[in-house]
């Protein structure tokens, strides 16, 4: 299912490098493969993973919708529906169920301009009720838990969603100042490769559900957010079992006429992509090798930095392997990227390519030093 090394050297040739490409048969695959094994659950395309437009234009047609934490991403999710979808529709009145706004917290900007499309969005605290009430009083609101984040790559618990304990009160306060709160969404971190976060989590919610009703109002819809582990090696759990247990524990727990859904971004991109780069230069230091090429960690390969995520450099060139450094092109010593990778003797222009590079790495890609980031190229669109 990779992209061949054959394909990936015939593109950088017509390209050049950087470049980093997509395969779209892949993120169609990885988003079938969450339909298939969790039936039960909508799918949200978490946009922050990777805002290339045509990954909009690929999931939509398969019925995803779009988790997006600004303006800026709800536009992108606009600006990309095929507009022959619409068959006389309005936008807004086409779009209303197909986007969550899932940051907690919004400027008051944003609420405004999302005022009359009656978005899905999420909260956590009391100050954020009283400024959607002022400025977006149509949205449906979902109130975010603050749930474990063990064992993940990426947590995500100390910046958001209220403690369990207080969450009914929050909610019965959005109801006493005519705001409609659908639902509950929690999120127990990216990369969660420990199914308890999402047990423990499922048992909160379920109780609170309970509680929420005990006082009088109904909800609707459980979000169970992203963090779906993407297999980047062969200590991660097997995603088929996984499913399984997380599935039954949705179904012990929550009634059919209860709604989920779910915010998956990494597990479906993650996979899809690949970068190549070029060796720019090389230096024998501390009797080490180290490479110089054309992306770094302030462009394609962020994620080491904002990711927690540790990419490896495969060589086209073959060769008797050594300890070597790969760094980025700029004049940051903190451009480094690996000082761990086992690699051919390389030329100057020798290629590198890393695989499973789709997801939050052209998403966070910046012009410092004036480098621009790689080139995208997209395949079987």
């Amino acid at each position: 299912m990779a992209i061949s090394e054959k394909r990936l050297l015939q593109l950088a040739k017509k390209h050049g490098t950087p470049m980093l490409v997509i395969d779209h048969d892949i993120i169609r695959a990885n988003y079938l493969r969450l339909r298939k094994y969790l039936p039960r659950v909508g799918l949200y395309f978490a946009i922050k993973a990777n805002p290339e437009a045509q990954i909009i234009k690929t999931l939509y047609p398969l019925d995803a919708g779009f988790d997006v934490a600004s303006w800026q991403e709800y536009q992108a999710v606009l600006n990309n529906v095929p507009k022959k979808e619409l068959k006389g529709k309005n936008l807004e009145e086409f779009i209303w169920d197909k986007i969550i706004v899932a940051n907690t917290i919004k400027p008051a900007s944003t609420l405004r301009q999302l005022t009359n499309f009656n978005t899905l969005m999420t909260y956590d605290n009391a100050d954020e009720l009283q400024k959607i009430r002022r400025h977006c009083p149509d949205a449906g609101l979902i109130c975010r838990l603050r749930v474990q984040n063990v064992g993940s790559m990426v947590e995500l618990s100390s910046k958001f969603g209220v403690e369990p304990g207080e969450a009914a009160d929050l909610i019965e306060q959005a109801f006493k100042i005519g705001l409609s709160v659908e639902g509950l969404s929690f999120h127990v971190g990216s990369q969660c490769v420990n199914i308890d976060n999402y047990i423990k989590a499922l048992d909160a919610a379920a109780e609170i559900f309970k509680e929420v009703n005990r006082r009088g109002y109904k909800l609707r819809l459980l979000n169970i957010g992203g963090g779906f582990p993407v297999p980047y090696d062969e200590n991660v759990p097997d995603f088929k079992k996984f499913a399984q247990q997380l599935g039954h524990e949705i179904d012990r727990l929550f009634p059919e006429e209860v709604e989920i859904v779910a915010e998956p971004g990494r597990y479906i991109v993650a996979t899809a992509a690949a970068l190549v780069v070029s060796v720019v230069g090389r230096s024998l230091r501390d009797g080490k090798m180290v490479y110089y090429v054309d992306d770094g960690v302030y462009h394609t390969l962020s994620g080491v930095v904002f990711d927690h995520c540790q990419y490896h450099f495969n060589a086209f060139r073959k060769g008797e392997k050594q300890l070597s450094a790969v760094v980025g092109p700029t004049c940051d010593a903190f451009d480094t990227i690996s000082t761990a990778e086992y690699l051919p003797q390389l030329a100057i222009d020798d290629l590198l390519y890393v695989r499973n590079i789709g997801a939050y790495s052209n998403a966070s890609s910046t012009n410092f030093n004036g480098f621009p980031g790689a080139k995208i190229v997209n395949i079987n669109a």
